[in-house]
This record gives C-alpha cells, sequence and structure tokens, in this order.
C-alpha cells in the first residue's frame, strides 16, 4: 500500500539582514528551514538550518533544495 501525497504550505518571508541586503526566509508551518539571497543575477546562496551553504542558479531551484534538505534531515 503506497502513501497518499500530503500536500504542504511552504511560507517564504522577505526581509534585510543587518548588511541591508535582501534575504528570504523559508517557513514549513512555523519551522525555520533555511534562507535563501541572491549572489548575483544568475547566483543564489541557499542556507538550512545546520548552517550548510549551497549555491544555486535560480531562486526556484534553491527552494527546493532546502525543501529536500528538510525532509531528508526529519
Amino acid at each position: 500500500m503506497s502513501k497518499a501525497n500530503k500536500s504542504i504550505n511552504v511560507e517564504i518571508k522577505d526581509k534585510t539582514d543587518a548588511n541591508g541586503q535582501a534575504i528570504s526566509e523559508l517557513f514549513i508551518g512555523k519551522k525555520l528551514i533555511g534562507t535563501i539571497k541572491a549572489i548575483s543575477a544568475t547566483k543564489y546562496e541557499a542556507v538550512n538550518t545546520h548552517q550548510e551553504q549551497f549555491h544555486v542558479k535560480t531562486f526556484e531551484e534553491g527552494v527546493t533544495l532546502l525543501i529536500k534538505e528538510f525532509h531528508l534531515h526529519h
């Protein structure tokens, strides 16, 4: 018997850090799963809650990566 697919709600909140750079925080429910910030027009940095940094080409790729990392560790 296979499991039914469950939908999850991912919330993205935009804010600025201490240096004035725009950062997007990703939440599943009320739990922070990571942040994404733009390094250049074609490069983003995704950081999970374990402070592991990943360099990705698009914002959407960063969101997908952080969700995968979250589910891998839980």
